[in-house]
């Protein structure tokens, strides 16, 4: 059995055996970039010494000279062919991380030998100290590697101490003594343990980063987002080759009363819940929820290539009506099988619909975020939101939620009509504060399109979206089917075309 399956996938099925993972990839693209600053200043600092060395402002003699230039020529070749390197993304980050050690190694050599002949020539004597020692402690800081892996190659670059010395006595250009070896063993052995201690707490903590980014199976390896107590990461399945999006409530955003908590686990249960039981393809699908041992809860969701719609109108303006309608059209099919189910999404906004490349399509519209749903009929339930807190968001909420009258599906359908209004005007109806802005659609009728638009607007789309946004439920279209229904007599000419979709997302979105 264990030869028919990959060492990664035994590790990840039997975690407690299991080697320790290697660090997150983020980790080590930032190590990249601290090596990176580290060798530029070496490389800087060693051409500044062979500046000064070529004036003559350092009393040497010629042969102590020579040595000197030899020495800072090599340590500027080899900073800067690391620096170099590290600016080539060809070359992976870990393995750059690789030439980095190597790199140590041999500049650890140059140093034990040119230091120590330089030093015997200038003044008869050996150091037992020298640059080594710094380089050792450095890198293991700067190169997060295994605690084995940095031991060994820290051995080797204290080892180059003594050897050096040896190196240079057989062949005559020295005289050392008994001592010269030991200080400079001690000296390396001291530069180890230190180097020694500071990797292993650097790639233990790197692990426990590792760890805590675990969740359900998923490694998250990016973050993508953040707000309201919360963080999206973009994730990786332990051992599925598939993406997703990790919805992250931090523990910090637990704290407070007991109702405060209960609402808020409430509230990710019901949204884990309710999501994965609808299979809208333009609903999110929801893969995974749970709780870590940290205390944070999280939801496993497909991960999406595009954007919401609230940006993509601040990028790109205001929607030609035919491809709003598209986007209308398919946000009716997820909340229609929701309203089909009795279920009342409550927070339709422009940033809780994802406009997305899926599979082959494009111009795909995915429906986020039914952390609010619920049934469409207020009864005995406990409300999920807070307390004297609005369920939903002020520029799209109905009259009746504003009032905290009994909601149906056409309050879904006042807040898909204020999200055509933006997308066809590229402004939300009503513009303000959140207390104005929620007097306003609780007692004042919006502008009409064809006033705040800079595009035509079909009169039956106007009329349609006008419908939506009136104060009396019953003026509505009573569900999103309905909506949908109307949405197909409501534009002039042809429709958005998949050919129309794949021309414009060419153009912008290779």
């Amino acid at each position: 059995m264990k030869r028919l399956l990959p060492a990664r996938l035994l590790a990840a099925l039997r975690r407690e055996v299991a080697e320790p993972r290697d660090l997150p990839d983020d980790l080590v693209r930032a190590a990249r970039g601290r090596v990176r600053v580290a060798v530029v200043l070496g490389a800087t600092a060693y051409a500044a010494l062979f500046v000064l060395e070529l004036s003559g402002a350092i009393s040497a003699s010629a042969l102590e000279h020579r040595i000197n230039l030899a020495h800072d020529l090599a340590g500027v070749a080899l900073c800067s062919s690391l620096a170099l390197a590290s600016g080539v993304r060809r070359i992976g980050d870990r393995a750059l991380l690789a030439a980095a050690l190597g790199v140590e190694v041999v500049l650890c050599a140059v140093i034990s030998v040119a230091a120590q002949w330089a030093s015997f020539l200038h003044s008869a004597h050996l150091q037992g100290h020298t640059w080594v020692v710094s380089v050792i402690i450095v890198f293991a800081l700067l190169v997060p590697v295994r605690p084995a892996t940095s031991f060994v190659v820290s051995s080797l670059c204290a080892l180059t101490m003594p050897l050096g010395i040896l190196a240079l006595d057989l062949a005559g250009r020295i005289d050392a003594n008994a001592g010269d070896y030991w200080r400079a063993s001690v000296a390396g052995l001291i530069a180890l343990a230190i180097a020694t201690a500071g990797a292993r707490a650097i790639y233990d903590a790197g692990r426990q980063v590792a760890a805590a980014r675990e969740l359900g199976g998923y490694e998250l390896t990016e973050e993508i987002g953040r707000g309201g107590g919360g963080e999206v990461w973009k994730g990786k399945h332990l051992l599925l080759a598939r993406a997703a999006a990790v919805k992250l409530i931090l523990p910090e955003a637990l704290v407070g009363s007991s109702e405060r908590l209960d609402t808020a686990l409430a509230r990710f249960t019901q949204e884990a819940q309710i999501v994965s039981d609808l299979r809208s393809p333009h609903t999110v699908q929801l893969y995974d929820f749970g709780s870590t041992s940290a205390g944070s809860l999280y939801i496993v969701m497909e991960l999406l290539e595009g954007m919401n719609l609230q940006h993509f109108v601040y990028r790109y303006g205001a929607i030609e009506p035919r491809r709003a309608v598209h986007w209308l059209r398919q946000t009716c099919d997820s909340l229609g099988e929701a309203h089909a189910r009795g279920l009342v999404h409550r927070d339709i906004k422009p940033s809780n619909l994802f406009v997305c490349r899926y599979g082959r399509e494009v111009d795909y519209i995915k429906v986020l975020d039914f952390g609010l749903a619920r049934a469409a009929v207020l009864g005995d339930q406990t409300t999920l939101t807070a307390p004297g807190m609005h369920p939903g968001t002020p520029g799209y909420m109905a009259p009746e939620q504003i009032y905290g009258l009994p909601i149906t599906a056409a309050t879904d359908l006042y807040a898909l009509g204020c999200v055509a209004y933006w997308l066809l005007t590229g402004v939300m109806p009503f513009d303000g504060s959140a207390g104005e802005v929620m007097r306003m659609h609780a007692q004042s009728p919006p502008a009409s399109l064809s006033v705040r638009a800079r595009q035509p607007i079909p009169a039956r789309l106007e009329q349609l979206v006008m419908r939506c946004l009136a104060k009396d439920p019953a003026d509505r279209p009573q569900d999103a089917d309905c909506f949908l229904a109307e949405l197909g007599e409501s534009i002039d000419g042809d429709a958005w075309t998949p050919a129309d979709a794949h021309a414009w997302w060419a153009g912008h979105f290779q």
